[in-house]
């Protein structure tokens, strides 16, 4: 008997968390290992291109008129601007704007998905991004409290 969808994309979506949190409990074990916290956001560059690949098929399947050539736009860049942010900059801005990358996405989710068929989506984004980021407050703060050991 198949899955049913929701069930499935649930079960997906928090075996998706495992790794931000393997890896951040990884950084604490191996003495705050930089290389770490390289690879968690390098994880979470490949979460953000995944999201923003969905939301790229749903606003060109959709009949979203306000906004969409933004909203289109916006899938695009976040994954590219993610992408060059992990050559150019120190891991405290990567991690803040992660964070914020992240919840941008979520806001991009709530105005592309706003079908009432979609509430089951949104209740499951907003719970993993809020741990995705959740994750991320911890690192920034693990990162920053390592410069004082």
């Amino acid at each position: 008997m198949p899955i049913e969808k929701r069930k499935l994309a649930t079960i997906l979506g928090y075996l998706g968390l495992i790794p931000f949190f393997v890896l951040t409990i990884i950084f604490f074990i191996s003495n705050f290992n930089n290389y770490v916290v390289d690879v968690y956001l390098f994880y979470a560059n490949i979460i953000l291109s995944f999201l923003c690949g969905a939301q790229w098929s749903k606003i060109l399947n959709s009949d979203i008129s306000n906004n969409k050539n933004l909203l289109l736009t916006l899938s695009v860049l976040v994954p590219v601007f993610s992408f060059f942010l992990d050559f150019f900059s120190n891991k405290d801005i990567k991690i803040t704007i992660y964070m914020i990358l992240f919840f941008s996405t979520n806001f991009i989710d709530e105005k592309i998905f706003s079908e009432s068929s979609n509430v089951w989506y949104l209740k499951l984004r907003k719970r993993l991004t809020f741990l995705v980021i959740l994750t991320l407050v911890i690192n920034l703060f693990a990162v920053n409290a390592y410069r004082f050991l």
